[in-house]
This record gives C-alpha cells, structure tokens and sequence, in this order.
C-alpha cells in the first residue's frame, strides 16, 4: 500500500508542475506581442498565494510532493506576473 501512496504522490507532483507550467505560453507571448492588457494578473497572484501557502505546509510537514510542485508554481506565478506588469 506505501509503495501506492508514493506513486500517487509523484505522479500528482508531475502534473501539477505539468499544470504550473501552462503560464510559460502566456509569458511567451506577452513578451512576444509586448503587450499584456489582454491578460488578468488576478489568476496569477491567487497562484502565487496558494502555491506559497502549500510551500510553507510541505516544509512544515517534510513533504516533497507538496513542497516541490508547489515551490515551482510560486516562482513561475511570480515571473508571469513580472512580466504581466512590465507589459502594461
């Protein structure tokens, strides 16, 4: 049964960094267009705050699959915002 519990762990990390990775298109062609009207930094902080909120619970629990996707998803939240702001 452990042996199913991490496999269910990693694969949910796997995804949500499959999932955290999808601003990498939006980030893409801001900085293409170099224009960002079109795009709502509202998604991209509440990403920000969940992610930083599940971040500090993986530290806190000593729990990789939740620490490590989620720290991603911070940082990528964090650059699509930069970028969101520069392009205004």
């Amino acid at each position: 049964m452990e042996m199913i519990i991490e496999t269910v762990g990693l694969l949910a990390s796997i995804f949500a960094v499959v999932m955290f990775l999808s601003p990498v298109a939006q980030i893409h062609t801001v900085i293409k267009i170099k224009k960002s009207d079109e795009v709502s930094p509202a998604l991209y902080m509440a990403m920000v705050v969940n992610c930083t909120l599940w971040t500090i619970y993986g530290v806190g629990i000593n729990n990789w699959y939740i620490f490590t996707p989620n720290s991603i998803g911070a940082v990528l939240g964090i650059i699509t915002l930069i970028v969101i702001y520069h392009y205004r």
